[in-house]
């Protein structure tokens, strides 16, 4: 893993078989990210884990298969969990699955922007009408 900051700014490059949430946790660890967004990433994922929240849980589906991220975003929050991310990914039949990121590894590549607030702090609160741990401003 590659990672570079410029002010605010932090641009990562993972390479092949880096756990796309591990390394994204390092990152903001060692750069002592409280608050931010995960602008874009580029590259390609293997074993991609996205869920659909049905209401209640989250309906989890593995892709197994080298997928090409064709879009990928998110918040960064100071308590657990740390990142809501939501990501699409193409097949090499240009079909597109995508929902909420819950793992995969970079193969070959995984280019990641991100943004660090600095006056602005959130934190995760579960919501009881809807069950999940919502992002609530600070």
């Amino acid at each position: 893993m590659q990672v570079r900051r410029e002010g605010n700014r932090i641009f990562a490059k993972l390479d092949k078989g880096e756990n796309v949430l591990e390394m994204l946790d390092k990152i903001v660890k060692e750069q002592k990210v409280r608050n931010g967004e995960i602008l874009w990433a580029i590259g390609m994922i293997k074993g991609l884990q996205v869920g659909y929240f049905n209401g209640r849980e989250y309906e989890k589906q593995l892709f197994p298969e080298n997928l090409e991220v064709v879009s990928f975003h998110g918040s960064i929050a100071e308590d657990e969990p740390r990142f809501h991310i939501h990501s699409a990914c193409a097949g090499k039949n240009h079909g597109v699955v995508g929902g909420h990121l819950f793992g995969g590894v970079a193969d070959p590549l995984l280019e990641i922007s991100i943004s660090v607030f600095e006056n602005i702090r959130a934190e995760r609160k579960v919501n009881p009408a809807s069950g999940l741990k919502e992002i609530s401003l600070i």
